[in-house]
């Protein structure tokens, strides 16, 4: 297919940890279909409003992934330059922050198109739209403008991580991340959502409490592989709960020392859960490399606990 999509990420406060997952996943259906992917991130390429001047020049569109924060303001300031170099170039806003509030998102001059929740078959099919000058009144899960008004398509249900192809990993620039950071290390997210429905979580509106999750004989052939291929050091699971199905964390941590491979691994995960783990169980995940587990917003409060919907904990 002709034409190429550019998508960039805005630099946030904080060391990147490696290449955006977000515009990894986002790409590979691209890839796969035979259209060019520019992926331009801000976190380690200082001059990057020329490189987008430079790559936009033929550009089917300009896709944008942002948290709430000072990403916003870099967002709309590098938007505003492709407006004033190409002006016909539609600009798509995607990520937490305009999936939250896709309205207030499109009240910006700058934004064409907000792409809600999961990104990935919204974004190939509004690109195919944008390319053959069709309406984009067919794609679920987006808003935008036309003829003066905003129109909120129909939600996108939340489709099995499965049905897609593995994130775009040749297109992370490893080296580039290590020059920065000093560390190799591989985002990846091996699910997506949480069953849990804690008030001060977006999951439960992004994923419906659904918990989708990759196979543990994926996760670990797919980490061992891209840590050896890439020489990398370090794994940063992204998963909102990792350990939501203790079995399935166990039969990765188990397969990752059965590979032989070395290197370091961290992961989200709720207190209830690793307290549901035997010490033999633990003991496995510091075998297989875990350098570093972190915890949700939790409290000794039992009133605390009520008020933030934590049903799941007790004290």
């Amino acid at each position: 297919m002709t034409g190429k999509v550019i998508l960039f990420h805005p630099p946030y406060d904080g060391p990147p940890l490696g290449p955006p997952l977000s515009l990894l996943s986002l790409a590979s259906p691209l890839v796969h279909a035979g259209m060019s992917v520019c992926i331009v991130d801000g976190s380690i390429e200082p001059d990057f409003k020329s490189v987008l001047a430079r790559e936009i020049r033929d550009a089917v569109c300009l896709g944008i992934s942002l948290l709430t924060g000072r990403m916003i303001l870099c967002a709309i300031d590098v938007a505003q330059c492709v407006r004033q170099l190409r002006p016909e170039v539609p600009i798509i806003f995607g990520g937490w922050h305009p999936s939250l509030l896709p309205e207030q998102t499109l009240k910006e001059d700058r934004v064409d198109i907000v792409a809600r929740g999961q990104g990935e078959r919204t974004l190939f099919e509004t690109v195919i739209q944008l390319q053959e000058k069709k309406s984009l009144e067919s794609v679920q899960g987006i808003s935008f403008k036309a003829e003066g008004r905003s129109i909120n398509n129909p939600d996108r249900p939340v489709e099995n991580i499965n049905n897609f192809p593995p994130p775009a990993f040749e297109m992370g620039n490893f080296e580039a991340y290590e020059r920065v950071t000093g560390v190799r290390k591989l985002p990846y997210a091996s699910s997506l959502g949480c069953p849990y429905a804690c008030h001060y979580c977006t999951d439960q509106v992004f994923y419906n409490r659904r918990f989708n999750a990759y196979t543990a004989a994926r996760v670990v052939a797919e980490v061992t592989d891209l840590v050896s291929r890439y020489r990398l050091t370090d794994v940063a699971l992204l998963d909102s709960n990792f350990p939501v199905n203790v079995k399935r964390a166990v039969e990765i941590a188990s397969g990752f020392i059965q590979s032989g491979i070395k290197f370091r691994w961290t992961f989200q995960a709720s207190t209830d859960l690793l307290c549901r783990m035997t010490d033999d169980e633990v003991r496995m995940l510091a075998e297989s490399g875990v350098a570093h587990m972190g915890f949700g917003t939790e409290s000794a409060s039992e009133e605390v606990l009520q008020s933030m919907n934590k049903k799941h904990q007790r004290i």
